[in-house]
């Protein structure tokens, strides 16, 4: 009698929307595209034809109806269970006012280069227009709020691989466009790990940092049906709950941007906002920098590690922790940049923590607090060093990525940086981020040697060096330590939110 009713209901919430004119907010609705994977490939079984009352698909002739496995209708012989109806489960979690409407629109096979306008797949199939079309159609009736894309396979090989960021990056950017929708949460999947070759994966990690408020779901741990391409019924569940976590996240995200703008109290800077950083404790920080940044008032960070030498004649060109110590003591701020300058996402749990931890050591050795405050050697984050530093109580850690850092996008602990440097390339870079630095925004640099004799790479003249602080100060910049971020950070945002890590490098 319980599912009967259900069923009825469905049907009278089907029937409602049929006859509605106008939106409803309470209905959201998602597009979801991509090929098979999205579209759905898992064994159906008793729970694919399980029905919520409050989840609705658009049919083949463009029907609002109970939504059921297969949701999509690209290969009716192949069809089977994908990530949306779990997805549209997770969405409402306890919420009895909201209904979901799924927009299939993925098809099985097609590469990213059908996703175009006027491009025609299989000869039957537009892709994208289609999509745009049917979007545009549930528009009619609820809001749209979000896009989850799952493609890859098609591309992955060495050479497609190497432009399929581009080639997302242009759809995502033609979808809001034409959806008219410039911050529309989009989520992209990994594909499985169980792939033969996987050339995508890389790749499609570097999303977030190029296109804002879109982020990249994880396949770890997923399995596939038996023919290492297409995902079980149950990792098929398992994925759409993770889009569905990612969305949450980016809605939030713009929730808590549009409330800062619309209170008129909005917690981010001002005042244009410069982070000083120095990696690797070179000896010119205590002997050149700390003096300049004294003269200019400029507060800083200083990443400290025990750099791996090449001959003991190298010691040098680095500081001893009495001198480490010395610029705690002038009010500097002493983070964690590894005991050895260990590339993070080649460790182990326990190896991070052992590195974290010999620094934490050496500044209770010498009289400094514990850092609150990380920088990845070489830049380079992944997923689970965000973990192990959120396990170990750092509140924020600095990437690379060459982007402003936005307190309500970016993580804490991926927190973009420009890398200064007085090579053509990066003295470029960073005078125009400077130049180009507004009221509201943060600027973060990496700073290695002033010079640095070790690795000439990324040595700053001293001369450079001054002519930014000059700069800085002349243009009424203000300049803090890391440890300062958080008074930009609205009080709403969780804690230490672990996201998809910034491009990895200094460069």
């Amino acid at each position: 009698m319980k599912i009967i009713c259900s069923i009825c209901f469905l049907f009278a919430s089907c029937f409602v929307l049929a006859q509605q004119k106008g939106v409803d907010k309470n209905f959201h609705v998602y597009l979801l595209i991509g090929q098979s994977n999205m579209a759905g490939r898992g064994q159906l079984d008793a729970v694919s034809k399980e029905v919520h009352p409050q989840v609705l698909m658009l049919d083949q002739g463009n029907n609002w109806v109970p939504a059921t496995d297969p949701v999509h209708y690209d290969k009716p012989a192949a069809a089977g269970v994908g990530p949306g109806i779990s997805f549209a489960r997770e969405m409402l979690g306890n919420d009895k006012k909201t209904k979901i409407g799924l927009i299939p629109c993925a098809l099985g096979g097609s590469p990213i280069k059908v996703w175009e306008p006027g491009a025609v797949y299989l000869k039957e199939f537009h892709p994208y227009d289609d999509a745009i079309r049917r979007a545009r159609l549930a528009m009619q009736q609820g809001v749209l709020k979000g896009i989850i894309w799952h493609q890859g396979e098609s591309d992955n090989d060495s050479a497609r691989a190497t432009v399929y960021l581009d080639k997302l990056t242009t759809l995502i950017n033609r979808l809001r466009t034409d959806l008219q929708q410039p911050d529309l949460p989009f989520v992209a999947g990994e594909i499985g790990y169980f792939n033969k070759v996987n050339h995508i994966n890389a790749i499609i990690h570097q999303l977030p940092q190029r296109v804002p408020t879109t982020a990249v779901v994880s396949a770890r741990d997923l399995t596939d049906k038996g023919d290492r391409l297409h995902f079980d019924a149950p990792s098929a569940r398992e994925l759409g709950k993770r889009y569905a976590a990612a969305i949450q996240e980016l809605q939030r995200r713009n929730a808590s941007k549009a409330a800062l703008l619309a209170s008129g109290k909005k917690k981010q800077a001002k005042q244009p906002v410069v982070v000083l950083t120095f990696d690797d404790a070179e000896i010119s920080h205590y002997t050149i920098v700390a003096p300049l940044l004294k003269k200019y008032n400029f507060d800083a960070t200083f990443f400290v590690c025990e750099m791996p030498r090449k001959s003991p004649a190298d010691s040098v060109h680095y500081m001893k922790w009495p001198q480490i110590a010395a610029l705690h003591q002038m009010g500097f701020e002493i983070g964690n940049h590894t005991g050895h300058h260990k590339n993070m996402t080649k460790l182990s749990r326990e190896e991070m923590q052992q590195e974290v931890n010999y620094i934490e050591y050496k500044c209770r050795e010498y009289g400094i607090p514990k850092p609150i405050s990380f920088a990845y050697p070489g830049n380079r984050a992944d997923s689970l060093s965000q973990v192990v530093l959120q396990e170990m109580g750092y509140r924020f850690a600095r990437a690379g990525g060459s982007s402003y850092y936005d307190p309500v996008q970016d993580g804490r602990l991926v927190i973009p940086s420009y890398t200064m440097g007085s090579s053509e390339k990066l003295g470029a870079r960073t005078w125009s981020a400077l130049k180009s630095l507004q009221p509201g925004q943060i600027l973060i640099f990496t700073i290695h040697g002033v010079p640095d004799i070790a690795h000439p790479d990324y040595t700053t003249s001293v001369a450079a060096f001054t002519e930014h602080l000059h700069y800085m100060k002349q243009h009424g910049l203000k300049v803090i330590a890391v440890r300062d971020l958080g008074k930009y950070i609205p009080a709403d945002q969780k804690e230490n939110p672990v996201t998809k890590p910034l491009k990895n490098t200094y460069e």
